[in-house]
């Protein structure tokens, strides 16, 4: 409910099925339709993203969960798109150099795919199709390897 006009705006909140904390932003809904009849396709683009989100809050994101990415419309995204899920190396103290505080960062690994469903201008939800490592947020998604 629109309390009064203006930019910001101040609303009221009636009806939820989450939880609203401050800072969060309120968006026009959309009556726009979403096609479920695509294919899945690799991406033309270079797509080098992150993932930014994921819905229902969990900390470890798995198969089926719904991400979403800091890639759009506007970075070549389109519906059906696959992208791979990077779980970044992890920096450890090497035990066997000669120095035994010697960081040496592991090999980033594909932990996972994930298919583009939901296309914004900066942003896309996509479903978690497979994953074989632990996915987080922030571990990166990209244009897959052929």
């Amino acid at each position: 409910m629109i309390l009064e006009l203006g930019d910001p705006a101040t609303l009221r909140i009636t009806n939820t099925e989450k939880e609203v904390r401050r800072g969060d932003r309120l968006m026009p809904s959309s009556e726009e339709e979403v096609a479920f009849n695509f294919f899945p396709t690799l991406p033309s683009e270079l797509i080098d993203g992150s993932i930014i989100a994921v819905l229902n809050g969990v900390q470890e994101i798995g198969q089926y969960d719904i991400i979403v990415i800091s890639k759009g419309k506007q970075d070549g995204l389109k519906q059906g798109h696959l992208l791979s899920i990077i779980q970044k190396g992890k920096v450890i103290t090497d035990p066997f150099h000669k120095n035994k505080n010697e960081l040496v960062k592991l090999p980033d690994q594909e932990a996972g795919i994930a298919l583009v469903f939901r296309i914004f201008d900066r942003v896309s939800y996509a479903l978690v199709m497979s994953a074989s490592k632990n996915i987080r947020v922030l571990d990166r998604v990209q244009t897959p390897e052929k």
